[in-house]
């Protein structure tokens, strides 16, 4: 079987990674995997990622236009046009379309709907509900009648999905985003995490007896980083030996240097960029700091702290209540909201002993939203909509 996965983003993140392992899954099957999405400078190392899965990698410059002058003829024309020569090229038995934006991928939907070619589609980012005109929803449920599954990522996702794409809940699955886990990590001795806990930090340039506050996410105001910014001053007073780590890269880059700079915290705060080796950051953390504002579901870089047993603060945005208890798997705060986020720091900074407590109930409970779980479930969708042809 052949499976071509598409999605339109110009960067790397979580829905990405996310399309990244559907894809890998599907190798791993024995299927005959390509992908085909936008080449640009923050897509290369993915492009590398893909091909050193032995995956056929087609640049499809299929990324959202700027403005709303004329977007029939800048954007949907052109981008269906593209899909189609790209289908027409690839001959897929079946597609996986990852949508990180509701109003993202509508083209690529359509082609593959004019084709009537099996279409798995996964609603990454419906965090609210959205507007769509009456005739572009004639077009999603035209579409969906050809030959489409819709996926959910979380029932905070799924009823948004439902409410702006006006569409029976029936229709639409939730299969949970996995968390990725490198068993080499879990299997730790104390010892030699002691040596891990080392060795990360004499890497950063820190102190062994630093504390390690750990966000990974992209530097973007969606995840919450302007507030986050804003308490570390009052918590390094209290802490002194606090350091915040983040890993991610974004547009939000400069602005925080600025901010970091005029708060005069730029001793403790650690801008790592990228990073491809995210699992050793949470092997050496202390503590997990989540503040986003919104999310398609649960995140995996939260179900990953979880799976790692590393203490987590997260906000209460989207789908995360949905597995995570306040005070028993982690701590949750309001989100948005600067002075909850800084209360639950220091709380949980106070309170080690309880934090490892929860931590430990998280990672029994983050099983249940295992990375197998959602490839398994993925892939058999996949294969059932094309046995259906």
């Amino acid at each position: 079987m052949k499976l071509l996965v598409i999605f339109p983003s110009p960067i790397r993140g979580g829905a990405e990674e996310y399309a990244l392992t559907i894809a890998k899954a599907g190798v791993k099957k024995g299927w005959q995997v390509e992908t085909a999405f936008p080449k640009t400078p923050e897509t290369e190392s993915l492009i590398k990622d893909f091909q050193d899965q032995g995956i056929i990698y087609h640049p499809l410059d299929i990324a959202p236009v700027d403005g709303k002058e004329y977007k029939l003829f800048r954007e949907h024309i052109p981008h269906c046009l593209r899909t189609l020569r790209l289908l027409s090229k690839v001959k897929p038995d079946v597609v996986h379309i990852t949508v990180p934006w509701p109003y993202w991928s509508f083209d690529s939907i359509i082609a593959c709907s004019f084709l009537n070619l099996p279409t798995v589609v996964s609603f990454q980012l419906f965090y609210r509900y959205f507007y769509y005109s009456k005739f572009r929803l004639k077009i999603y449920h035209w579409c969906y009648s050809r030959n489409q599954k819709w996926i959910a990522i979380s029932e905070d996702n799924k009823k948004f999905i439902c409410q702006s794409l006006q569409i029976s809940e029936e229709k639409i699955p939730v299969i949970y985003n996995g968390a990725k886990i490198n068993a080499e990590f879990l299997d730790y001795s104390p010892e030699k995490n002691q040596q891990l806990r080392h060795q990360v930090r004499q890497e950063i340039g820190i102190y062994d007896n630093d504390k390690i506050l750990l966000t990974v996410g992209r530097l973007h105001p969606q995840k919450g980083y302007r507030e986050l910014v804003q308490v570390i001053f009052p918590i390094v007073q209290k802490f002194p030996n606090v350091k915040f780590v983040w890993i991610g890269e974004g547009d939000l880059r400069n602005h925080l240097v600025k901010e970091i700079n005029k708060y005069k915290i730029e001793n403790q705060v650690i801008l790592l960029g990228y990073r491809s080796d995210v699992s050793r950051f949470l092997n050496a953390a202390d503590l997990f700091i989540f503040p986003t504002h919104f999310e398609g579901g649960q995140s995996f870089a939260v179900s990953e702290a979880m799976a790692h047993g590393l203490p987590i603060v997260v906000s209460n945005a989207s789908g995360m209540p949905e597995i995570i208890e306040n005070k028993v798997h982690g701590l949750l705060f309001e989100k948005e909201d600067k002075h909850a986020l800084l209360e639950a720091i220091i709380w949980a900074l106070e309170h080690p002993q309880e934090m490892q407590e929860m931590a430990n109930n998280a990672q029994k409970r983050v099983q249940d939203f295992s990375e197998e779980k959602m490839i398994e479930k993925t892939l058999a969708l996949i294969k059932e909509i094309t046995d259906n042809v």
